[in-house]
């Protein structure tokens, strides 16, 4: 216990008289927070909130200050998000200042992925930084980067020590070391999610090829293949469409998410809208936000982001899945790659449907 007070102590710089209760005060606060920083980082993946939770809290027991907070970024979402919080309540200051704390303290922390200490000691410090403080109401505070490889992803930041005393360079370098634990965390969780997605699929695609022996009815099996992709990609809708060479004209044959009237009235020709353009040219289209594409053609304005693959048989274009997401950048490019499989596995669903028209021709 007394190695523990010590080793932290040198590290802070702490040249005050070591009393006896002081070394048991610091000893347990380290202990106490290396054992939640050990329970976040044996959490499973998916429990990614309490792993950030316990990492948050660890910080604010190892530093000894009233508050700690991560932000981090969200895709969709122009600014951070608190993601967690601990330590002792302040109100709605961050709000209130919201656009003053992201110009002068987490744009040029994201901008050069160096952490910040702001006191009223340090005389370096920036004036405006210093009145932004009083008026958050802290006294001192650290802030360091959250990055995953090169990009930096968020923020945790710490203010007020408990103790009153002034902030020092070995107290941002365990904020950095913390805020790095966060970042391990939230890189398990997703690659447990890709795991899981992996899996899945697998499983998606097996259930599929054994409905394509098992079942007869073509409508049964659409069905099939846009319920599967719909949940395993968190899509809002989906749809499979077939496409009519002989009219030049698309028609869905099974939905979900879009309803029966939008199923009955949506009427797109070859090359028009996102599905038009993929049936026509042949090839994945991934619309990360559809406001911007001059191809997406709305049918319900709460969809913010499209990916569309084109179904073959052989080098013919016999129809298309397409998937929508209410959220920008709701699909990436592992989601498309997916999308794929499940247009392959279409394919031979859609050729042996009887429908009339030029279904029976040979492909090229």
């Amino acid at each position: 216990m007394k190695t523990l007070s010590v080793l932290l102590s040198a590290m802070r710089g702490d040249r005050r008289p070591k009393d006896g209760p002081r070394e048991v005060s610091l000893a347990a606060a380290l202990t106490s927070g290396l054992y939640e920083v050990s329970q976040a980082m044996s959490s499973p993946g998916g429990d990614v909130q309490r792993s950030l939770d316990l990492i948050t809290s660890a910080a604010a027991s190892i530093l000894r200050v009233e508050r700690c907070v991560l932000l981090l970024s969200e895709p969709g979402v122009d600014h951070m998000v608190v993601r967690s919080t601990a330590g002792i309540p302040r109100g709605r200051q961050f709000d209130k200042y919201r656009q003053e704390i992201y110009r002068m303290v987490l744009g040029p922390i994201l901008s050069s992925g160096e952490g910040m200490i702001v006191t009223e000691r340090r005389p370096e410090t920036d004036r405006n930084l210093l009145r932004l403080m009083r008026r958050l109401d802290i006294k001192g505070f650290l802030a360091a980067p959250v990055g995953m490889g090169a990009n930096t992803i968020g923020l945790m930041a710490a203010a007020t020590p408990l103790d009153g005393r002034d902030l020092l360079d070995a107290d941002l370098k365990l904020l950095s070391v913390l805020a790095n634990f966060a970042a391990i965390a939230l890189e398990n969780a997703a690659l447990v999610a890709r795991l899981d997605k992996k899996a899945r699929k697998l499983t998606a695609i097996f259930e599929i090829s054994q409905a394509l022996n098992d079942e007869t009815d073509p409508a049964v099996l659409f069905q099939l293949i846009v319920d599967r992709a719909v949940d395993l990609m968190g899509a809002s809708s989906g749809s499979v469409i077939r496409v009519d060479h002989a009219t030049g004209m698309l028609y869905i044959e099974a939905e979900r998410g879009l309803g029966q009237t939008v199923k009955s009235a949506i009427r797109l020709r070859l090359g028009e809208g996102v599905t038009g353009w993929v049936a026509r040219e042949g090839t994945p289209l991934l619309v990360p936000d559809v406001r911007s594409d001059p191809r997406y053609v709305e049918a319900n304005p709460k969809v913010l982001s499209e990916m569309a693959v084109p179904v073959k048989w052989g080098k013919e274009v016999i129809g298309v899945v397409n998937l929508d997401h209410h959220r920008v950048g709701g699909f990436n490019e592992e989601d498309l790659e997916l999308l794929t499989a499940f247009g392959n596995v279409a394919a031979v669903a859609l050729r042996h449907a009887d429908f009339p028209g030029d279904w029976t021709r040979n492909p090229e």
